[in-house]
């Protein structure tokens, strides 16, 4: 449970302040950050929660941004023009209006900076319009009902519009819009969390992304990248939310991954959908689902992990490449699936299902011809009984499903085509009547992991 003292928690809904900034920042070594006062260097680290990161001091400085300036009443600031740096440890608050300026984080390496947005509406056109220099970590709090907003210029050298070079973690239930003409959305080189929270980010690169870990326990997500969608260089965990990645390069990426009960997640990409990848091939990465909600609409793999893959509960449903150079799913090492719902189509040449050493039953449907987008498939028992009824939103060849309702021992047959009055939601059917198309095989399951062809 979030936790504010008395009197800031009565100031929480009220909060009126803001700051600014201007002056181009030269854009610092990745992973290290060097106080301009000092010889401290500072170095990124993985971010976790500690017990007072969300509790405000009630001593708070108010920095108001006023268009064209900057007023400050309290401690900790210092004002140039229109920017506005944050020296010291402590709580600030920001809002008003800012064309053309800057807030700076700069303190020495040991200090905790909080910041709450409370309409905060800030543009740079030289650099990023809130930036972390220097600190520990920055703890940024959106206030209930306010509206804040971060956008850059092309002409930033800076990684993100919020950039952080140290740890970064976010929360409160407000909204903030971000856009990142020049690069990156939200982007952290230290651990980066978000708790909770309304974000609408469009970036020319990547829209969250953080070098280090990234956990998203909650809030909603609307994200349009030119980039990766979500990326986490060591590990990205999603406790949460309610995501929609509108437009990537690939949707989210890191060397581990794990969604966890409660999350929603539904993405476009160009390339991969779900990449379990550290860029070196040592084949050791993972992606775990133990829960939650997964769509994926990828032109390359839809998922891929260039090592492992687990799932143990949840639902997928991937529309998958239509060229043979990539799959629906592919992994490097083995997928063991003991729970949930999987639902892959797309095209043959690099069609993977899961592995023989998994709990629960899969079939893989390779048909003899490429099937048109948006006809039905639909897979029963002899009794009528329904395992699946997917509208594939592209042309598809092959079908991997996996579901706990699919027994050893039983036959099942496919149909292509027909009619459902259940509820369509990414194309899977829920309840209604199926009435049936055309017969295109039937299958036995034989074994964990059974093949079929259809014609």
């Amino acid at each position: 449970m979030i936790k504010v003292k008395n009197s800031l928690l009565a100031l929480a809904f009220t909060f009126f302040t803001l700051v600014s900034c201007s002056d181009k920042e030269t854009d610092p070594t990745p992973g290290t950050t060097t106080d301009t006062d000092s010889d401290t260097e500072l170095t990124a680290q993985t971010n976790t929660e500690e017990a007072d990161d969300y509790i405000f001091d009630t001593d708070i400085t108010y920095i108001t941004l006023n268009s064209t300036s900057v007023a400050v009443t309290g401690e900790g600031v210092t004002v140039e023009n229109t920017t506005a740096t944050i020296t010291a440890a402590g709580t600030y608050s920001v809002s008003g209006t800012l064309t053309d300026g800057q807030v700076v984080v700069n303190t020495d390496t040991s200090s905790k900076v909080k910041i709450i947005l409370n309409g905060a509406y800030i543009t740079s056109t030289s650099t990023a319009p809130l930036y972390v220099k220097n600190a520990a970590k920055t703890i940024i709090y959106l206030t209930p009902s306010t509206q804040n907003t971060l956008t850059d210029g092309s002409a930033s050298k800076l990684d993100g519009t919020l950039y952080s070079a140290a740890r970064l973690s976010i929360f409160g239930t407000g909204s903030l819009t971000v856009t990142g003409n020049a690069d990156g959305g939200i982007v952290s080189e230290g651990g980066m969390i978000i708790k909770d929270g309304t974000y609408a980010v469009t970036a020319a690169e990547s829209t969250l992304k953080s070098d280090k870990n990234l956990i998203i326990d909650g809030g909603t997500f609307t994200l349009t990248a030119g980039n990766d969608g979500i990326h986490g260089e060591e590990s990205l965990i999603f406790n949460g939310g309610n995501i929609v990645i509108t437009q990537s390069e690939e949707g989210i990426e890191s060397a581990e991954i794990t969604i966890n009960e409660g999350t929603s997640i539904q993405l476009t990409s160009t390339d991969d959908g779900v990449n379990a990848s550290s860029g070196d091939d040592t084949s050791e990465n993972h992606f775990y689902m133990h829960g939650g909600y997964l769509y994926v609409n990828a032109s390359g793999d839809g998922i891929d992990s260039n090592g492992y893959i687990e799932i143990t509960g949840g639902v997928i449903v991937v529309n998958g490449p239509t060229q043979n150079s990539n799959g629906a799913i592919d992994y490097d090492r083995t997928f063991t699936i003991s729970g949930g719902l999987l639902v892959a189509a797309g095209s043959t040449g690099m069609a993977q299902a899961p592995s023989q050493s998994s709990t629960q039953n899969s079939v893989k449907i390779n048909f003899s011809s490429s099937k048109q987008a948006n006809q039905l498939i639909h897979i029963q028992d002899a009794t009528g009984n329904e395992i699946i009824t997917f509208s594939p939103a592209k042309t598809f060849q092959s079908v991997v499903v996996s579901s706990p309702s699919l027994t050893q021992g039983t036959t099942y047959s496919v149909y292509l085509g027909g009619s459902s009055t259940g509820t369509a939601t990414n194309g899977l059917y829920e309840g209604g009547d199926y009435a049936a198309g055309t017969l295109s095989t039937s299958f036995t399951v034989s074994s964990t992991a059974t093949t079929a062809t259809g014609s």
